[in-house]
Formats: structure tokens, sequence, C-alpha cells
């Protein structure tokens, strides 16, 4: 069996050769001496008489490995059902996977402009973030729960050269080993049933890897080597796929001294820890709460095609005032609640509820820390304070000075 007629793309990618257009576009190339694996591929099923549409296939050439979208259809039989040709196309399957990617959503949603920052330490951080952005580097944001790790990585997507390409999230602390092993490197099920995983759906683009602290050493230590080689394996199966992919891991916790209590992959460490963006807590960031409240009730207005809202004073006081363990996550959830109880179109103390993850018992007169977590939801306010904890003011004056804390 020969290639007759191919173009650029066919004879450089089917043939694994850099061969040149010639007259025609024609070819005489015998695909036995060329695709090492020929007797596995649909052009070699296309000569026994079968059809193959949109199917996945790896070609392996003297030249390199790689996969495409191949349909085949035998043509020209005569009285004994002999083949005498075959018409083979065939995608990139990089090229179909980035026009699946971006249909599904798989792209960035935010950009690093969209990120709120009033204050100069933010400023200087998303500063960094779009340099960082622009270089080829793996890289990790640290940060605690609910301080936007995940719109940085979509803002550091947008802002590189892998924009174009697809945007994938794969979540670490959700799942099984097993599961996880599948989902990141793809598994082949049987010869006929193979499928991708996101390793390989990301190619081009950007794999973002949230708590990734809690990958396995031994499945770290894989996507160490996979990103060292450019090479993948899926599951169950010893076949050598390329990928061209940026990883983008994001952690809540101290990823360096984990490594160093040999806790995380230590390979998997050097490889991404050098481009690294630390996200503040929201505590540290007072200066960026108003406007980031603002930014989050405009978003709900328009989400929910609805008025706009504003927010009164007194209620930025007691946002601004307020540590936030949940940081943007917890405001966000906040306001949302605000959002739609309010009646009036503004946002006031009451319509605020910081106390939700702390019981109105009487553990808070033992307790000087949920006293002052109390404190700081009122906003100093004691007949807010006295309402969250449930006890009259005259209890309340007198824990007041217990605790050192002056009247208002």
């Amino acid at each position: 069996d020969e290639v007759a007629y191919a173009n650029k793309l066919g004879m450089s990618r089917l043939m694994g050769i850099g061969a040149q257009p010639q007259d025609n576009n024609e070819v005489k190339t015998n695909l036995n001496e060329v695709i090492m694996n020929y007797r596995h591929t649909p052009i070699y099923r296309g000569f026994k008489g079968v059809p193959s549409y949109n199917k996945e296939v790896t070609w392996i050439t003297q030249a390199k490995t790689y996969e495409d979208i191949t349909t085949v259809v035998p043509l020209d039989y005569n009285g004994d059902e002999t083949v005498h040709s075959v018409v083979a196309v065939s995608m990139p399957i990089e090229d179909l996977r980035t026009l699946v990617a971006h249909a599904a959503g798989f792209t960035a949603k935010y950009s690093l402009n969209s990120l709120v920052s009033a204050g100069t330490n933010f400023s200087s951080i998303k500063d960094k973030a779009l340099r960082i952005a622009r270089n080829k580097h793996h890289m990790l944001i640290q940060g605690e729960a609910g301080t936007g790790k995940q719109r940085m990585a979509h803002g550091i997507h947008q802002a590189s050269p892998r924009a174009a390409g697809p945007l994938i999230t794969i979540h670490c602390g959700d799942t099984t080993p097993e599961i996880l092993e599948q989902e990141l490197f793809g598994v082949a099920l049987n010869s006929e049933i193979s499928h991708p995983g996101k390793l390989e759906l990301a190619s081009g683009g950007t794999l973002f890897i949230d708590e990734i602290e809690k990958m396995p050493k031994n499945i770290a230590i894989e996507l160490a080597a996979a990103l060292n080689t450019s090479q993948s394996n899926r599951v169950g199966e010893d076949v050598d796929r390329s990928i061209d992919v940026r990883i983008v891991g994001a952690c809540d916790s101290d990823l360096k001294r984990l490594t160093e209590r040999g806790l995380f992959a230590r390979e998997l460490y050097d490889i991404i820890s050098r481009s690294v963006i630390r996200i503040p807590s929201l505590r540290n960031r007072r200066e960026d709460i108003r406007d980031l409240a603002v930014h989050i009730v405009n978003e709900l207005a328009s989400q929910h095609q609805m008025p706009q809202k504003t927010i009164a004073e007194e209620t930025v006081n007691i946002l601004t005032n307020y540590d936030w363990p949940g940081n943007i996550k917890q405001l966000q959830g906040v306001l949302e609640v605000a959002f739609f109880k309010t009646t009036d179109g503004v946002i006031r103390p009451e319509d605020i509820n910081l106390m939700g993850d702390v019981k109105p018992d009487n553990k808070w007169k033992e307790d000087k820390d949920i006293f002052v977590k109390a404190w700081k939801a009122a906003g100093g306010n004691v007949s807010r304070m006295a309402n969250l904890l449930h006890v009259s003011r005259v209890t309340l004056y007198r824990y007041l000075k217990k605790y050192g804390f002056e009247k208002k």
C-alpha cells in the first residue's frame, strides 16, 4: 500500500518526513516503510474494506509519534471486493481539542485587570502575575482558602501566549488516587477504547491544578516525568503521547515546608516553584474591601438582571473591620445574602450576617476570641453586638469591661 497524493501537512505528519510539495502534491511512498504501526491504523483496515469515521489514531512514524482524528473511506471495489484505494482525511487532535475546549467553555473567565486592587500591595502582585504570565515557566499560586487563587489562574492564562488554548481545571482534594490518576493522565479501557486525560486535553494551553498539595507523591512524580519529557502515558497503555501544557498549581498550605517534610514530591515542587505568586488574606487587604464589596454587589446585579444596589457607609465600616477567615469567598457569600435580603436598594448593617459560624451560646463568656469576633461583626455597636450574642446590654457591658473594650 502506498500514498498517491498528500498535501504538505499530510506529507510531514502522515509520513513523518519533512517533504516539500511536488507537482500535484504526488508522493510515492510505501506506508509499511514509514508507519511503524501501519497494521493497526484505519488506513490498513480501509484497504480491507472497513471504513473508519472520526477515529482517534496514534501514528508511530520513523520521525515521531503523534495523534490525529482520522476518517478513512475505501474506494473502487472490483468484482472480488478488493479495495484499490482509500481516502484518508486527518485533523491534528490538538486542534480539535482546542475547538472543543472553547465550545465547552474551557477558557479564561477573568482577566488580571478584573481583579480588584485599590491598594498598592495587591496591585504589585498583579504586576508580578502579568510578568509571570508572559514567560513559559510552570508556576504556583499560594494563599489561604477563598483568596481568589482560581481567578488569578484565569487571569494568568488570559494574559499568557497560551490564551488561545484551553484552560482545564483538575481538583486533587475531592477524589481518590485512582480516579485522580485516570482523570489526569487518561485511561485505556481496552485496545479499542481509550480516553484522554486532562493533561492531554490542556495541550496547547494551561492545566490549573487546585489543591495540588493533596496530590499523592507517586502521581506527582509521574506528572513531573511527563512535564520533563513532554510525553505522557494513559493508564493501562504503553504509548507515548506528546503534550504541550503549562501547569499552574494552587495550594492553601506552605508547599515548600510540605516538600521538606517529605509530604509532597520534590520532583514536581522543583518544576512548579520557579515562579510563585502569594495572594494575601483579605484581613491583610483591608484597603481593598470597599472596592471588592462594590464590585461583588455590581456583579450580582448584572448576573441576576436586577437594579444596582448601594452599600451604606456604616456597612462598609463593618466589612472593613471584620477579619474574614473565609476571605473573598466568605465576603461574596455574605454580600449575596444581603443583596437579596434588602428591599430598598441599600445594604445596611442589619442585612449583614457575619456570625453564621458562631452559635449564640455562652461560650463567648469564656472565649475572648469569640467575643472579639462578635465585636468586629457588630462594628463596635453595643446594641447590634447584644443581638448577635442574644444577651442584654447590661450583661454585655459587664463583659466589655472584663475584656478591656471601650463602651460605644
